[in-house]
Parts: structure tokens; C-alpha cells; sequence
């Protein structure tokens, strides 16, 4: 793989970006305090006003601090963090303190996907991705916290406890990726590792107030023979600020020979033309709105494009929602009963009602009633929703849509100890925007566009066609110069 060349360009280019915003929004932000964010502790490390282990203790100061209110992180990792600090890093956001979702292989670390079961499962070599954050000189200071098995849209657990939201406490902080969320949210470190298969990217950044970038299927170090509609899951970060995750994804994404797409390299400023962007309020499985909370934001958000020169126009779901949704549904309850033949492989013995979370019977009970030809049925609309899907990006440059339905939800509505059986409906009524993405294989990206009139964050979710991230970070750069979210700070802040 080519990355020495390559790599030293991005360096340059991240690096210099030095204002909070960039391109158009660096004149509407050019009194504001700065923003110690990633690019702003790779710049001080490099002119040598810090040092990476400074960064990192401090890093793991604000956590000790954070983590007994918001349980973000059940693995620190401080000591092998410091000695990778002292042994010296390179790479375009080298000494940046960060942390990893635990549910990546990370060399002498537990990998436990959010499971007990796998407490003492301790891999002997990072993962692809693990690798390549490496690589950016990025330090991780611990494993963020999880649903078990990374299966739903909160961050509860029976192995882990209940992750918080920064903004309210008694409020989720979103799933899969919640202990991400809630770690960058609160200022422990500015940009984290998150994973996305139906939206846990997304489904944290939106209820945390973050930036939150699912790159497209085959798109990132690792994901690069990604190729199938049933390849759903995809690395990123989460961030408060967009050049951060531009800077992540220039640094974490795959840029060998074979890959997918062509590398997307620094994106740096805003767009410089109007684009066409379709808006859709109604959930895609019954065509109801949102709740009045979200659709003031959607509409401000809207206003705002129209303000800032776009041509805003509503663009119908491009898909059968119900029809698709059913089959994406079917899918995933069929794999859960192939997700649990293979931890019953990894553990040597059949699965208790001790072992795992009782709503993950119940899935498996759903999916055990998938016939063979009922599943490639499903599989077979789900190619049709995303060809659909993705044909819309003919007329239009961006596609609009809340994240969730209303605000935040709270601690305990989709809780571990719930039924599957009712908590399903619930789920698909919540959290039913962001899936059809990781069918498609397209880039979607939440943007943190208001709040509930209770203080909680809303997230509205930006997509384009597939490789097209360019045009999500310079949509997201030019409306952060406007709303400035990354300066709205929680009431648990460490930063």
C-alpha cells in the first residue's frame, strides 16, 4: 500500500487548516474563541507548544473526571497510551488522544463487542482500522462502551451499565457507538472512533450534538473489498468540528491498490456552487412526520440552505418504505441467529439465558422463522431500495432527513431487560431514517442543526451518492459557519 507520499501530503493539508471553520465559514467565526479540537492539538504538537503525552494526560485527566457521570469507557488504557507517547508518533493528527469502540480488534486489549462472553477474548494484532488510526498518529486512551453486540440504538447494558448523555443525564446518548458520543460530547477527546451498520454513527452523534460521518461502503481502511448490499457495517469517527472528521477521514481512509473508490483526500472549505437538495420530514415505513420538536429544526435547517443560495425542494422517499424496511428487518433478524451460531463456535458451548440479553432470544426466534427463500427474497428488495435509492442522486446533490423522530430518547425505553416483541415497533418508529444508507452503500453525515426546547440535541442527517463525502463536508462546513454548534457545550464538560 502507498501510503509514505500521500500521507505527508495530508499532513500538510490538515494541519493547514487553522481556524475553527474553514473556507466560507472562517469569516463568520473570525471572533470566536478558537476550538481546541484535533487539528488545533496536531498543530500545537507539531510547532512543539505541547507534546503528545502531555495531550494524553490530559486526555485521561478529563476522563477520570467525566466517566463516573456519563460511563462512556469500561477499558483505559492509560499506560500503554503514555508509552506510545513517549515512544514518539507521526502522521497528520499525531499526539491527538482519541479512543476506539470496543468492537475492534486492538492487539492486548479485551475486544468484547459489548458482551461478557467475551471479556477474556484478547486479540494478538490491531485490526485494519485500528492500524490505520495508528497511522494518523492518533492515541487511544480507552475502549468506548457499547450495546451488547453493538445491536441497538442505545448504550445500555447489562455487562457495561447504562452510558449517559452529557446534555441530561437521564437522557440516552445513542447506540451503537453511544460511549463515543458521549465521550466526545462532554470534551474528554475531540474526535472518536465509531462504527456504523444501521446508523450507530449517526444514532450517536445526532443525540449528543456532534458531527457524525458514515463514509460510503468500501470507502475506509478495511472496508475496502466492500462491495455488497449486505456489507453493511463501516468505520468513522465522531467529532465537534467538521475539519476533524475531514482530518479523520483523509487519515483513516484506504488509498492502496483495489479499493472501491478513490481516496477523498482533505476537504478544507465549502462548496462553491448551489446544490440541488432534496428534503424529506416523513418516516419511511408510514409517511408520518417527526415530532414538533424535530420538525422546527428540519424546517430551520431548510430555511437556512434556502438563505445560504441552494435550491431546497422536497424529494419523496425513493423507495417502498414499508416493503423495504420489512426486508431489511428480515435480514437482520436472520443474522442475529447467525451472530449467535458464531459465539457459540467462539465459546465452545450452547448459549444460556445468562449469557446474552433476553431480547436477543427473541430476535433469533424471529429469524429462526426466515425460510431460505424468504431471505433472499429480502435481500432482493433491498438491492431494489438501494438502486432506487441511489438513482435519486441524478437530480439531486444532497439528500435531507431528521436522524431520529424526537429528541433523545430516555434511559430505559429501549433498556436491556425490555422484550424484543415490543420493543421492535418502537425502534423502527425512532430510529427508521438512517439504515437504508448502509443498504445503499452511500455517505451520510448528522450535523447537530438545534435543539429540543428541553436542551437536547437534534441531529439532521445529510447524504449524497456514493464517494461523493466531498460535497457532505463542504455542505457541513458552510452550515457549522452559520449554527456554530461546537460552541454549545453540555452541562457535563470536561473539556
Amino acid at each position: 500500500m502507498n501510503f509514505s507520499r500521500r500521507r505527508f501530503l495530508d499532513a500538510a493539508a490538515v494541519l493547514a487548516v487553522a481556524s475553527p471553520m474553514a473556507g466560507r465559514a472562517a469569516a463568520k467565526s473570525k471572533s470566536d474563541a478558537p476550538v481546541t479540537d484535533a487539528v488545533a492539538i496536531a498543530q500545537a504538537v507539531r510547532a512543539g507548544s505541547t507534546t503528545p503525552l502531555a495531550e494524553v494526560d490530559k486526555a485521561i485527566a478529563r476522563l477520570e473526571k467525566a466517566n463516573p457521570k456519563i460511563n462512556a469507557v469500561h477499558f483505559p488504557n492509560y499506560e500503554r497510551a503514555r508509552e506510545r507517547a513517549r515512544a514518539g508518533v507521526t502522521g497528520p493528527l499525531a499526539g491527538v488522544p482519541t479512543l476506539i469502540k470496543d468492537n475492534v480488534p486492538q492487539k492486548g486489549l479485551p475486544n468484547t463487542s459489548g458482551s461478557k462472553l467475551f471479556l477474556k477474548r484478547i486479540p494478538d494484532a490491531d485490526g485494519p482500522y485500528v492500524q490505520a488510526i495508528e497511522r494518523a498518529g492518533l492515541i487511544s486512551i480507552g475502549r468506548a462502551a457499547l450495546p451488547e453486540f453493538a445491536e441497538t440504538v442505545t448504550t445500555e447494558s447489562f455487562f457495561t451499565g447504562i452510558t449517559r448523555n452529557p446534555w441530561n443525564l437521564d437522557r440516552s446518548s445513542g447506540g451503537s457507538s453511544g460511549g463515543t458520543g458521549a465521550a466526545v460530547a462532554a470534551g474528554v477527546v475531540p474526535v472518536a472512533h465509531g462504527n456504523d451498520r444501521a446508523g450507530s454513527i449517526r444514532h450517536a452523534a445526532a443525540p449528543c450534538g456532534l458531527v457524525g460521518l458514515k463514509p460510503s461502503r468500501g470507502r475506509m481502511a478495511g472496508d475496502e473489498k466492500s462491495r455488497s448490499v449486505t456489507d453493511l457495517n463501516v468505520q468513522g469517527p465522531l467529532s465537534r468540528t467538521v475539519r476533524d472528521t475531514a482530518a479523520w477521514l483523509a487519515a483513516t481512509e484506504y488509498v492502496g491498490e483495489g479499493g472501491a473508490l478513490p481516496p477523498v483526500g482533505v476537504v478544507s472549505g465549502g462548496p462553491n456552487r448551489r446544490l440541488v437538495i432534496g428534503v424529506r420530514q416523513e418516516k419511511p415505513y408510514n409517511g408520518e412526520l417527526p415530532s414538533a420538536a424535530v420538525q422546527r429544526v428540519f424546517s430551520d435547517a431548510a430555511a437556512l440552505l434556502g438563505r445560504l443560495g441552494h435550491d431546497v425542494r422536497h424529494q419523496p422517499a425513493p423507495f417502498d418504505g414499508p416493503k423495504a424496511g420489512q426486508a431489511f428487518l428480515t435480514s437482520w433478524e436472520a443474522g442475529v441467529v447467525s451472530m449467535l451460531a458464531t459465539v457459540e463456535k467462539l465459546i465452545g458451548r450452547p448459549l444460556t439465558a445468562s449469557d446474552v440479553e433476553p431480547r436477543r432470544f427473541q430476535m433469533a426466534a424471529r429469524g429462526r422463522s426466515v425460510s431460505m427463500a424468504q431471505l433472499g427474497e429480502a435481500v432482493r428488495d433491498m438491492q431494489a431500495a438501494a438502486e432506487s435509492y441511489v438513482a435519486q442522486f441524478e437530480h439531486i446533490d444532497v439528500y435531507m432527513t431528521p436522524v431520529f423522530s424526537t429528541e433523545p430518547v430516555r434511559i430505559g425505553e429501549f433498556g436491556p431487560a425490555g422484550s424484543w416483541d415490543e420493543q421492535r415497533p418502537h425502534i423502527i418508529d425512532y430510529a427508521g431514517y438512517c439504515w437504508i444508507d448502509n443498504v445503499a452503500g452511500t455517505p451520510a453525515i448528522s450535523l447537530p442543526m438545534g435543539f429540543s426546547p428541553g436542551g437536547l440535541p437534534i441531529g439532521i442527517q445529510f447524504t449524497a451518492r456514493p464517494g461523493n463525502e466531498r460535497v457532505l463536508l463542504e455542505l457541513a462546513y458552510q452550515l457549522e459557519g452559520e449554527v456554530r454548534w461546537w460552541r454549545k457545550l453540555p452541562p457535563v464538560w470536561v473539556g
